[in-house]
């Protein structure tokens, strides 16, 4: 599959985010997908994924989120994953879909497929242009951060407390810089059963170190857990016309998949999908996870752009 074609769009802050879009723009296709990655992911990491979508006849269009990638990140320390509020993703995907997206389809429907956090920011902006996709599959989304056996009212009061003393920009805590220990595969691991598809993301920093994130600061805590408390609970999800296939690992570490459960009842046109053995990167799986997700993204997408018989003819 050869590379996509890179491009950038520059929020109204200034900030300057990263794009790519996938496919030869002159084939006609069945929708276009909005592609968005997790925290701290890049555009490349997906590659697989967007592979997949263009045999299945999809055009796929990319953006890396501000403080991560080579978008723009204000900090000094370029490491720490800073964010004031979720609804600046939301702003920028917003701004993503009209420069990019909405011309790549050329008229065409809009797919939006989105990993972890980026499941959060999709969320956030179908509550407010809720028939803009046609369709929408959120793997493992974040709506609530997993925080193990720390109990939440504890993680938010000593998060609102940093913030309240000026630390907003500073590491949360058991935050810091990328450690490349981390890039050894460890069965253990939270994020994927499959060696190779761990490597994606850890091996990209061999060559372009400048893509390393590290940890989250206090501000995006806080910003996280406000997010959080907006989506299970005041944002007017029920009116969302958008059929949404959630991809959920039931023992997920990463984020709270009783949470995902919970914002999957709020849309009136929900499906959840899970998968026992699976951990956070439901895509990201081994081949035997992978084949059974793709057969139920398969169907939902199938359900609604169906296949043409010419097009079937000519696979």
């Amino acid at each position: 599959m050869s590379d996509p074609c890179y491009g950038s769009i520059t929020a109204t802050d200034g900030t300057v985010l990263r794009t790519a879009v996938w496919g030869d723009p002159e084939a006609p296709v069945r929708a276009t997908v909005v592609l968005l990655t997790g925290r701290a992911e890049f555009i490349e990491k997906y590659r697989e994924t967007a592979g997949d979508l263009l045999a299945r006849g999809f055009r796929v269009v990319q953006m890396e989120w501000r403080n991560q990638g080579l978008s723009d990140r204000p900090l000094p320390n370029r490491q720490i994953h800073h964010l004031r509020d979720f609804a600046v993703l939301r702003d920028d995907l917003a701004l993503f879909v009209e420069r990019v997206a909405r011309p790549a389809a050329a008229g065409g429907q809009l797919v939006v497929m989105a990993h972890s956090m980026g499941g959060l920011a999709a969320v956030l902006h179908m509550a407010v242009q809720p028939d803009l996709y046609a369709a929408a599959v959120l793997s493992a989304p974040m709506i609530a951060v997993h925080l193990g056996p720390l109990p939440r009212w504890l993680a938010q009061g000593l998060v609102a407390g940093a913030c309240a003393l000026g630390l907003s920009e500073r590491y949360g805590p058991g935050q810091g810089d990328y450690d490349p220990r981390k890039a050894v595969f460890d069965p253990d691991n939270p994020i994927t059963g499959d060696p190779r598809r761990y490597a994606l993301f850890h091996d990209a920093f061999r060559g372009r170190p400048e893509l390393q994130v590290g940890g989250v600061s206090f501000g995006w805590l806080r910003a996280a857990f406000r997010a959080e408390r907006a989506v299970l609970h005041t944002l007017p999800l029920e009116q969302v016309q958008t059929p949404v296939l959630f991809l959920n690992a039931p023992d997920d570490r990463v984020v709270m998949a009783s949470a995902v459960e919970a914002v999957a009842r709020r849309f009136p046109h929900a499906t959840v999908r899970r998968y026992p053995d699976a951990r956070h990167e439901v895509l990201m799986e081994t081949d035997t996870i992978r084949a059974r997700v793709w057969a139920d993204i398969g169907a939902f997408l199938d359900q609604r752009f169906p296949v043409r018989v010419a097009d079937r003819m000519a696979e």
